[in-house]
C-alpha cells in the first residue's frame, strides 16, 4: 500500500506539475529557472516587416498555453507584436519542451542590425569603424517596469496569451544586466552584399522563405497633382470628389526613370512628376542601414548591383548633404520618420513597404500609393469584385509588380549550436507553414518554401533566387 501512494504521488505531482506549466510564463518562473541554471534565453534583430510571422514562429515551438508577450510600448491594452503600439523592442515567453525559454526580439533600426551587432562596418557612414551595441527588453525576470495590458492575444495552441507593456530596456553592451549579451541574428529585408559588406568568416545566410512589397508614397498633394497632370481628373477639386478613397484603379504613376532621377539627384524639382510646375520636392528617404533604403538603390539605381568597375553601372543615392532649395531630402532611422516626412501639405515622394497601410494607421497617415510602371501594388485580385487588395501583395505575388524583394535569415558564428540558432531556424521554418490568412499584409511565401497557400495571392509565383540584384522570373 505504501509503495503504491508513493507511485500514485509521483504520478500526481507529475500530472500537477504539468497543469502548472500549462499556463502563461511569469517573470518568477523565467527567474527561478535562470537561478536554476534551466533558463532558455536568446536574442534576434533586425527589420520590422515579419515580427508577427517572427512571433508566430517561435510561438509553434510553445507547449500549448504558456505563452507570454512583453512590449515598451504605452497601450493599455493587449497588441500584437508587429504593431507600432508594440514598439520596437519586444520579448517572448514560454514553455518549450518542459524549459522555460525567451526570445528577445528589437527591431530598432532596421534590417542591417540583423548583420550590425556582428561585422564590423562604417555603413552608416560616420567614420566608425565597428560593431553596433544594440538595446533590447531588460532582462526578464527582473523587469520591474512591465505592467499588464487589459484583454489577451490568441493564436493556435494558445488560447490566452497575456501581454505586458512599458517594460525597460537597456544597452547590454555597456549596462550588462545578467541576459544575454549579444543578438544570436535575426532577419533582414535584403542580404548582407546590399549593404556593402560580406558575412563570410562572422556567420551564415539563408533565404527565410519570406518575399516583401515595397511601395513608392507620395503625400496627397503631390497624388492629387500628379492625377491631374496625368489627366486621370480636370482638377484637384474633382479629383477630391470623383476619388475620396484613393482606389488604386485611379492612381497615378510613376516611372523606374523619373523615380531613379529623383533618387539620384538628377531631378531638380517637383516637375519631374508634374510638368512645369517649379515646387519643391521632398525625397523621404531612409538611413543607409535601411533595408528598405537598400531595396531602393538595388531596384532604381543598380547599386551595388552593377558594381563592376568596368561596366561602371550603379548609381549613388542622394543624401540629405545634397539637398537643394528645391529638392529636399530628409534621411529617417524608421518608417515613422518617412512616413511623417510624407504626411505633409507639399509635395514629397519615397518609399514605404507595404506593411504599412494608411487606411489603419492612426497617425502620419497623409500618404498614398502610387502606380509604379502603370502596375499598382494594391490592384485587387482579378475577378474579386474589390476595389483593392488589403494584403497588398497579388500583383507583387503574379509577378506583374518588381519591386518585391527576398528576406534573409542570419545567424552569427557565436551563436552557432546554440538555443539562438534552433530558434531562429524554427521560425524560418514555421514561416510556410503560417494560416494563409495569418500571412501579413504585404509579405508573400516564396515558391520553393512548400507552402500550401494559393499560389499568385499568397506564394509568389515568382523569385529571385535568393538573390534580390537578380531579375525576378517565373515558375
Amino acid at each position: 500500500m505504501f509503495k503504491f501512494n508513493k507511485v500514485f504521488l509521483a504520478v500526481a505531482a507529475t500530472l500537477f506539475a504539468g497543469q502548472a506549466l500549462a499556463a502563461p510564463v511569469t517573470q518568477a518562473q523565467i527567474n527561478t529557472a535562470r537561478t536554476a541554471n534551466t533558463l532558455k534565453e536568446t536574442w534576434i534583430s533586425g527589420n520590422s516587416a515579419p515580427t508577427y510571422n517572427v512571433f508566430q514562429g517561435f510561438a509553434a515551438g510553445c507547449d500549448a498555453n504558456t505563452l507570454s508577450v512583453f512590449n515598451n510600448g504605452s497601450s493599455t491594452t493587449a497588441v500584437r507584436p508587429g504593431a507600432s503600439a508594440a514598439s520596437n523592442f519586444l520579448a517572448y515567453a514560454c514553455v518549450r519542451g518542459g524549459n522555460v525559454s525567451v526570445v528577445y526580439h528589437t527591431i530598432d533600426g532596421g534590417s542591417f542590425n540583423a548583420y550590425a551587432p556582428h561585422i564590423p562596418n562604417d555603413v552608416d557612414g560616420d567614420g566608425v569603424f565597428g560593431t553596433t551595441n544594440l538595446r533590447r527588453i531588460a532582462k526578464l525576470g527582473a523587469n520591474s517596469a512591465c505592467v499588464a495590458q487589459t484583454g489577451t492575444l490568441s493564436l493556435p495552441n494558445q488560447t490566452a496569451i497575456p501581454s505586458y507593456r512599458s517594460c525597460a530596456i537597456v544597452t547590454p553592451a555597456t549596462a550588462p544586466d545578467g541576459a544575454t549579451a549579444l543578438p544570436a541574428g535575426g532577419f533582414s529585408d535584403v542580404e548582407a552584399a546590399l549593404f556593402g559588406i560580406s558575412t563570410d568568416g562572422y556567420g551564415t545566410e539563408a533565404n527565410a522563405n519570406v518575399g516583401q512589397v515595397f511601395g513608392i508614397a507620395t503625400s496627397t498633394s503631390l497624388y492629387r497633382a500628379m492625377q491631374v497632370a496625368q489627366g486621370i481628373y480636370a482638377s484637384v477639386g474633382a479629383a477630391n470628389t470623383a476619388d475620396p478613397d484613393y482606389l488604386p484603379a485611379n492612381a497615378p504613376s510613376i516611372s523606374h526613370a523619373q523615380y531613379a532621377s529623383i533618387v539620384s539627384g538628377t531631378a531638380a524639382d517637383a516637375s519631374i512628376v508634374v510638368p512645369g510646375s517649379t515646387a519643391a520636392l521632398n525625397l523621404a528617404r531612409r538611413v543607409a542601414t535601411s533595408g528598405t533604403q537598400a531595396s531602393s538603390n538595388a531596384t532604381f539605381l543598380r547599386n551595388p548591383c552593377n558594381g563592376d568597375a568596368v561596366i561602371g553601372g550603379i548609381l549613388a543615392p542622394v543624401r540629405a548633404a545634397d539637398s537643394t532649395s528645391t529638392l529636399i531630402i530628409t534621411e529617417g532611422s524608421g518608417t515613422g520618420n518617412a512616413k511623417s516626412a510624407l504626411s505633409t501639405s507639399g509635395f514629397a515622394i519615397g518609399v514605404l513597404s507595404l506593411e504599412n497601410n494608411w487606411r489603419t494607421d492612426t497617425s502620419s497617415n497623409g500618404y498614398r500609393y502610387i502606380k509604379l510602371d502603370n502596375v499598382h501594388p494594391e490592384a485587387p485580385i482579378a475577378g474579386s469584385g474589390q476595389t483593392v487588395d488589403a494584403n497588398a501583395r497579388y500583383t507583387a505575388a503574379q509577378g506583374l509588380y518588381d519591386f518585391h524583394m527576398e528576406m534573409k535569415s542570419f545567424v552569427a558564428n557565436s551563436a552557432a549550436g546554440t538555443f539562438g540558432e534552433t530558434v531562429i531556424n524554427e521560425i524560418v521554418g514555421a514561416f510556410t507553414g503560417l494560416d494563409c490568412a495569418e500571412v501579413p499584409r504585404g509579405l508573400t511565401v516564396n515558391p520553393f518554401a512548400g507552402s500550401s497557400c494559393t499560389v499568385g495571392q499568397v506564394v509568389a509565383k515568382g523569385s529571385r533566387n535568393g538573390n534580390n540584384c537578380q531579375a525576378q522570373q517565373l515558375f
